[in-house]
């Protein structure tokens, strides 16, 4: 209408239609024009995204694009405005649609105030040609009347929440901190519409860490080996702009803390913020949690590091544009899995590991096959084939099929032949000695691995200890690790294999 000052300037526009279906489709320029908050800073002002919510953002309309709807699962640092952002969102969604249900239920009471604050902050400063009429405005409930739409907010508790109607975007804030989580998740996931009916439903589940345990561990487990219709997004403390500060005359930083700073390329201000905030909290091992840098930081089960170190492998899987493949032999490597479990396939050539694949789902004969165009499609020189269960008749296959120059057995169960300079064994068996050797490549100056989470996840899952009785180096064994509810590490056991025996290129 003409009597409605625009909040943007006409000319950028052919009109108020083309306004309101960019406003409808896109939500960074939503929330950018529409949407005011309280910053940390104080005062009131625009919601413009910050790094951590764009790729937040960004993961899930990937998401929604390719399966037509919402299942994420987001781990972060805290105060990074992922609660923000999806509050943002569910708003956006419930007052552009008719007779739709956002529902959000956090962990405390206290919690769920402030988020419902943010979004009646949200309605209360929204431009008229956007504002939709509600009937019912409370301090749990936003009902807008000519959509029959609502927004709801609610504690877990002991009291089943969530229940009876049909929620299209649901929002479960700090869930690892959730009590019940079980009865709750359970509950209010069959009230969201599946099938056919599920399309354009959102689910987003949001919360720092809480120990290696629980639902929200579980959930991110399954997500990581690809068990679970939900993707896991993943956020690192120093995305914040707001995380550093300017560090006083003679502060230093230790030789591990300088490799950390160039691992993920902090500023000295952002690495004097961690130490006061280290500080404060009283160990780096509750700041690791807290803020982590990696997944695995954040689920550690204590001050223990990992066999392969989360820095190590951050500082692998940064891009290196100058490394080349050069005459290197083309090594690859599969894990097979029975059907239902996670199997992986890649490849290495000299300092680069190529890429790593996952399957689920596939047999014997199926992983063969895949196998076999894996080796032709890259040219490789020689695929190691992990012989325990039914890695075996993969490698049968493959030898019978014409691969067998190719195809090699690799038993991680067998002795290691590296050895100490006195002659005793380094390793407690092959699979230890494998990845010994890996980590020993790991370490070197140029050497790269694919950028991807899942991946270095893999690597820093096995724990190590030194066997007591013979003083060798122990791996943790797969049956360990998935006694403490983590993954087995499947394409860490990849690149392992690549190293089981020199290979020189055909």
């Amino acid at each position: 209408p003409d009597n409605l000052k625009p909040f943007i300037p006409k000319e950028k526009f052919d009109g108020e239609l083309k306004l309101r279906t960019k406003m409808g489709i896109d939500f960074p320029f939503y929330a950018s024009q529409n949407l005011s908050l309280v910053p940390k800073e104080g005062g009131v002002r625009k919601f413009i995204l910050n790094k951590a919510q764009r790729h937040i953002h960004a993961q899930i309309e990937k998401q929604k694009k390719e399966t037509g709807k919402v299942r994420c699962l987001v781990l972060k640092a805290r105060q990074q405005g992922c609660s923000t952002y999806t509050a943002g969102r569910f708003y956006w969604q419930v007052t552009k649609r008719q007779g739709v249900g956002a529902f959000v239920l956090s962990h405390a009471n206290d919690t769920t105030d402030k988020l419902f604050t943010i979004t009646r902050r949200y309605h209360d400063y929204c431009d008229d040609m956007f504002k939709q009429r509600t009937t019912a405005a409370s301090k749990k409930e936003l009902r807008f009347a000519d959509l029959d739409s609502n927004y709801l907010v609610g504690t877990a508790g002991a009291v089943e929440v969530g229940r009876g109607g049909t929620i299209h975007y649901f929002h479960g804030s700090e869930v690892a901190f959730w009590a019940n989580t079980d009865m709750h998740f359970s509950g209010i996931m069959q009230s969201i519409p599946t099938g056919k009916l599920g399309e354009g439903t959102e689910v987003i589940l949001e919360s720092t860490a809480n120990g290696p345990s629980g639902k929200f561990y579980e959930l991110i487990q399954d997500s990581l080996k690809g068990d679970s219709e939900y993707i896991t997004i993943f956020t690192p403390w120093f995305w914040q702009d707001e995380y550093e500060f300017d560090p006083p005359i003679g502060f230093e930083v230790t030789d591990d803390d300088m490799e950390y700073m160039k691992i993920y390329e902090l500023s000295i201000g952002q690495m004097y913020w961690r130490a006061m905030k280290t500080r404060e909290l009283g160990s780096e091992w509750k700041f690791k949690q807290e803020y982590p840098s990696t997944i695995d930081e954040a689920f550690q089960t204590s001050g223990d590091e990992s066999y392969i170190s989360p820095q190590l492998a951050q500082g692998c899987r940064v891009p290196k544009d100058d490394l080349l493949d050069g005459n290197g032999a083309r090594i690859g490597a599969i894990d097979p899995a029975h059907t239902g479990d996670r199997a992986g396939l890649g490849y290495r050539v000299g300092n680069r590991m190529k890429e790593i694949k996952y399957y689920k789902g596939k047999d014997m004969y199926e992983l063969a096959q895949i196998a076999k165009g894996y080796i032709t499609n890259n040219h490789l020189d020689r695929l190691f084939v992990d012989v325990i269960g039914i890695g075996a008749g993969v490698y049968d296959i493959l030898k019978h099929d014409g691969y067998k120059d190719i195809a090699q057995p690799c038993n991680f169960s067998t002795k290691p032949v590296d050895m100490n300079p006195d002659g005793t064994p380094k390793y407690l068996n092959h699979r230890a000695e494998c990845w010994g050797r890996m980590r020993d490549w790991m370490e070197q100056e140029n050497v790269e691995i694919p950028n991807l989470e899942e991946f270095v996840a893999d690597l820093t899952t096995p724990g190590y200890h030194y066997n007591n009785s013979r003083g060798v180096l122990q791996l943790e064994s797969k049956k360990e690790i998935r006694a403490r509810g983590a993954r087995s590490p499947d394409g860490g056991d990849v690149l392992a294999m690549t190293f089981s025996k020199t290979v020189h290129p055909n």
